[in-house]
């Protein structure tokens, strides 16, 4: 159950668990893991804030797969390098595995909110279940949303001193102004494909619902 510790079991076939129990094994060398989580920054080669802000500027709904309740942990790149900073050198990180992330976690309905706030634009969110359409919410959503995935640096805390300097309302901030200079805002050619299957699918449901229940309807009229 989340939060997730350092100290929580982990999946042995995962690529860094193996590199974890490799670096273990080695005789004379210090290692310190660090797992890090979702980021945000400048250059991060990963999609997350922007995702929403490339349909937040277009007025186009935010689909989030499942309740969007699901807590995630956003931490900022400055922070994470903080924490790996403060490990260099020091003996008390020497075999221990840090969880790089932010203390705090938050719903992926409030990051969107966050993201509305920030940028001043109204946002629809629409929740969905992926199963029920036949989505793959991992190709269709940035975040995982199967599960809880909050972790908590307790490690960084307790051994290194480590607290975060930025808060996800700031960082977001700043990320928005980046990003209304960036060629993404401007970009006509993005795809959204799969935002308009969804949206498709959700309008047949709603039809088909609407359909049954004026059948219903009539019938209660023939009885």
């Amino acid at each position: 159950l989340p939060p997730i510790t350092e100290n929580a079991p982990v999946d042995k076939t995962a690529g860094h668990a193996k590199v974890e129990e490799y670096c273990a094994k080695l005789e004379g060398i210090h290692f310190s893991a660090f797992r890090p989580q979702y980021m945000v920054g400048s250059g991060n080669n990963k999609d997350c804030e922007e995702w929403f802000f490339d349909r937040m500027v277009r007025s186009m709904p935010i689909y989030i797969p499942g309740s969007g309740m699901q807590i995630v942990n956003v931490a900022h790149a400055s922070d994470n390098a903080h924490m790996i900073a403060l490990a260099v050198g020091n003996e008390k990180a020497h075999g221990q595995i840090f969880n790089c992330v932010r203390d705090k976690g938050v719903t992926l309905n409030q990051f969107v909110q966050i993201c509305s706030d920030v940028s001043g634009i109204d946002v629809k969110v629409e929740n969905y279940d992926p199963a029920a359409l036949g989505i793959s919410a991992k190709k269709a959503f940035p975040f995982r949303t199967e599960y809880h995935f909050f972790c908590v640096p307790k490690n960084a805390e307790k051994l290194l001193g480590w607290a975060p300097k930025n808060d996800l309302s700031t960082d977001l901030v700043e990320r928005f102004t980046e990003y209304m200079k960036s060629p993404r805002f401007t970009d006509d050619k993005l795809e959204f494909e799969y935002d308009q299957l969804i949206g498709d699918s959700i309008r047949i449901d709603m039809e088909l619902f609407l359909k049954e229940l004026n059948e219903i309807h009539d019938m209660e009229y023939m009885i």
